[in-house]
């Protein structure tokens, strides 16, 4: 009787240890699924991590930076590296961007191409879509113009151009709202001091008689009365009337986009030169700025 209770014991506790390994490997086998899970998920995290990061080196190089060699930065925990490289002599770029997370590296390739900016399109010193009244000492000239520079009164008929047709659009590349959300703007005054770069003024409503110097883009939305100084290098835009007296001196072009009934009027002693070379260096203002991509792919 007491052999039969110890075999009994005995394949208990075999049973249970049986039992015991059996529960281990499962637990074993869950663990290990856990860990695995965990990891999957991680690289899956890092992946797309990466892929942000790639695609943020390429919208870095499009903010501006076209004109470099390389960018890199930072996107939360994962870092990105951009090389640029112009397409011949195109308006075309290959960006090869590179982002990182973790030990996880994903590479995207993407064709990017500058808009049409020509700096030829403006052929003269000033252009109206309406009449061109010249009173005053006033002159416009251009690079071709003798002599050079010419005396007062001299209206060069090769560098103003009246009752023209122009886009704005066209000419610059970019529509009136993108190029105001690339400006500086001023309501109701001009900028202060030295300026440049892309500025877009709300014109006074009456007449200003302050001093305006600078260089590059000048937009300036409104009827423009001007009765100080100007002295630009670049482009102005009125998107208005245009009524210029007092001192001026402009190198570059101004183009007028004036009411049908409302003539251009330039006088005092206005000085207005053509200037292809300070019309090309404005234009770089917006040359670079927000390329389009022409093709995108996920190279690795």
């Amino acid at each position: 009787m007491n052999d039969i209770v110890r075999d009994n014991r005995g394949m208990v506790l075999v049973l249970s240890f049986f039992v015991i390994l059996i529960l281990a490997g499962l637990a074993s086998s869950f663990y290990y699924k856990q860990i695995n899970h965990m990891f999957l998920v991680r690289r899956y995290i890092n992946s797309t991590r990466a892929l942000w990061a790639a695609e943020a080196g390429i919208q870095d190089v499009r903010d501006n930076k076209l004109n470099g060699s390389s960018v890199s930065g930072t996107v939360g925990n994962a870092n990105y590296t951009a090389t640029i490289n112009r397409i011949g002599l195109t308006n075309y770029y290959q960006v090869v961007s590179q982002g990182t997370a973790g030990n996880i590296t994903r590479v995207v390739k993407a064709v990017v191409s500058t808009r049409d900016v020509d700096s030829n399109k403006f052929k003269y010193g000033i252009e109206s879509n309406v009449d061109i009244i010249f009173k005053g000492s006033s002159k416009v000239w251009g690079e071709n113009t003798t002599p050079n520079p010419p005396p007062a009164k001299t209206r060069d008929p090769n560098y103003y151009k009246e009752n023209s047709i122009f886009s704005f659009a066209d000419l610059f590349g970019f529509s009136t709202t993108e190029i105001k959300s690339l400006s500086n703007i001023y309501n109701q005054t001009f900028p202060s001091g030295n300026f440049s770069g892309i500025n877009w003024v709300i014109a006074p409503k009456t007449r200003f008689t302050g001093n305006v110097y600078g260089s590059g883009i000048l937009i300036i939305e409104g009827d423009c009365r001007i009765a100080g100084t100007i002295n630009f290098d670049g482009v102005i835009y009125v998107m208005g009337e245009l009524d210029m007296s007092g001192t001026s001196f402009v190198n570059g072009s101004i183009l007028v986009e004036s009411a049908a009934n409302v003539d251009t009027t330039v006088s005092g002693t206005a000085d207005i030169q053509h200037n292809y070379t300070k019309i090309s260096q404005a234009l770089d203002n917006i040359r670079f700025r927000s390329p389009r991509i022409v093709s995108w792919e996920e190279v690795r």
